[in-house]
């Protein structure tokens, strides 16, 4: 296969995750990893939501630790 077809599929793959978890997290995630965040609006939530797919591994990982934070308590 082609190096650059390789780099595309991967690309695609990351994209794809991060809008599955992107929207997740906008509807769900947000309020539990900020709790400014847990009343805000619907469009603070579409303006955060390309951030939340590109750095979707490290918003997971934040998401995860809150969760087990609150767990705790």
């Amino acid at each position: 296969m082609d190096p650059a077809m390789v780099i595309l599929l991967a690309a695609g793959a990351y994209a794809g995750a991060g809008l599955v978890f992107g929207a997740a997290f906008v509807l769900r995630g947000v309020g539990r990893v900020d709790e400014a965040a847990r009343h805000a609006p619907m469009g603070f939530r579409l303006v955060i939501l390309p951030g939340a797919v590109a750095l979707w591994p490290w918003l997971l990982a934040k998401w995860l630790r809150a969760g087990a934070e609150k767990g705790r308590t």
